[in-house]
């Protein structure tokens, strides 16, 4: 069985272009951003003030602590990101010049992690054109290593996790499987969408403990669930309601059920029944009864539309895959003003048809690099769902990157955008590229 290790001095080199042109992708990418400042996204100021009130007061909060306070400012933004601002003074006025700079070292790490796994399929100089090729048309991964958002912090967690589970899976050394506890820790500590998955790996790990008959695998499998009701127990004392963040319910309400709702009584209605939900929640006395409120309200909608739900549900996972970035394109080149802000809106309300209503107002330029992007997006998802079927590879790879990267598009749902692909970007432009590399014996496992 083969060692993950990537010392291995008898597999082909990554050839030395490669790493200059990463480096020259990461480096434009980054004099830009510091020749034009555009590093403030619509999410950044949460995160922002939330480091600045650690600092100033000790308080996870992300709105000013001068204003009246609202017990979801202090789940809506879990602890890992503005304690990575805070460590890097990215609270100080001025360019956050060393925030940005790690974030691009912490991007090269891990595409330089997949290119290291490549190695391991002893690949054809055409294969790193090809991975180079599928890097940099995904300009997503690039901007948001240079903006003040989390993705970038998320992807090291989430590349870190998948590299723990597949190691152990090749060597079954429990140093690996609690390697993998802490870096979903991380993960979720940074953005909550990886809290539900704590049951998925406490799962696997008692599978494994009881295949294995090793109790300190349990004990690995259990580190995230006692994290995340840790970080719950602290949230209850903070706001009177045992939950690990509040983002949750607002996804619920402004996205999932305003979305079904445009689709089947309008936009007046939907807006309407957002409104009075928010009003009559208002109205409760405590933040667990609104919290409550709007989950039992949300989910009567989703039930009396349960097919439409669906639909979009699909519809969000396919926009996850296939979105040029029109989004983060706008803000990182600061055509935000010019953008249709309400584009998600339409798109639930209007279908498809949405979209092409937009692209027949934008420049020719931003046209043409959007359909690239587009067709390059058809083709990563056609390479990785045939690296997926393949029996050219060993199960366990095919099965840890099948498990994070649908788990991530699936609890994106209706909100399917390029910027949530970021978190698992590494492992989609891996696997597509052994999609490439399919031979009709078994290729040793990345």
């Amino acid at each position: 069985m083969l060692s993950p290790s990537f010392a291995d001095q008898r597999l082909p080199a990554v050839p030395r272009w490669f790493w200059l042109a990463l480096g020259v992708l990461h480096g434009a990418f980054f004099l830009y951003q510091v020749y034009n400042q555009y590093y403030i996204f619509p999410d950044t100021d949460r995160y922002l003030t939330a480091a600045t009130n650690l600092r100033q007061a000790g308080e996870l909060y992300a709105l000013p602590l001068s204003e009246p306070r609202h017990p979801q400012e202090y789940t809506i933004r879990p602890p890992g990101y503005p304690l990575f601002l805070l460590a890097l003074g990215g609270t100080s006025e001025g360019f956050p010049w060393v925030v940005l700079l790690v974030q691009n070292l912490l991007s090269f790490f891990n595409l330089s992690l997949i290119a290291l796994c490549l190695r391991r399929h002893q690949p054809k100089p055409w294969n790193w054109g090809a991975l180079l090729a599928l890097i940099a048309t995904y300009p997503a991964q690039f901007i948001y290593a240079n903006v003040l958002m989390s993705e970038l912090l998320l992807q090291t967690c989430v590349v870190v996790l998948w590299y723990c589970a597949w190691a152990y899976s090749e060597r079954q050394k429990p140093h690996y499987l609690l390697g993998a506890a802490l870096a979903l820790t991380a993960a979720m500590l940074t953005k909550p969408v990886f809290y539900p998955f704590c049951g998925v790996f406490l799962f696997i790990s008692a599978v494994v403990a009881w295949r294995m008959r090793r109790l300190v695998l349990l004990a690995c499998g259990l580190l995230p669930l006692l994290a995340a009701l840790l970080f719950q127990g602290w949230n209850y004392q903070r706001t009177g309601y045992f939950h690990f963040s509040s983002i949750a319910e607002i996804n619920l309400l402004r996205y999932n059920v305003r979305g079904v709702l445009q689709q089947t009584e309008g936009v007046d209605s939907a807006e309407r029944f957002v409104r009075e939900v928010v009003m009559k929640a208002n109205e409760l006395p405590s933040f667990a009864a609104q919290q409550r409120y709007i989950t039992a309200q949300s989910w009567s909608v989703l039930a009396r539309y349960p097919l439409v739900a669906v639909r979009l549900h699909m519809q969000g996972t396919l926009n996850c895959f296939l979105d040029p970035g029109r989004f983060d394109w706008v803000h990182f080149l600061g055509l935000s003003s010019q953008s249709d802000a309400g584009l998600l809106a339409k798109l639930h309300a209007k279908g498809y048809a949405a979209i092409w209503q937009y692209a027949r107002q934008m420049p020719v330029a931003l046209l043409v690099a959007f359909l690239v992007i587009a067709i390059a997006n058809g083709l990563r998802l056609v390479l990785l769902g045939r690296f997926l079927l393949s029996r050219s590879y060993a199960w366990p790879l095919r099965l840890v990157v099948a498990v994070l990267v649908f788990y991530v598009v699936f609890l994106t749902g209706p909100l399917g955008a390029a910027r949530f692909l970021v978190p698992v970007f590494p492992l989609i432009a891996l696997s597509a590229t052994l999609g490439l590399l399919q031979r009709s014996i078994k290729s040793p496992a990345v």
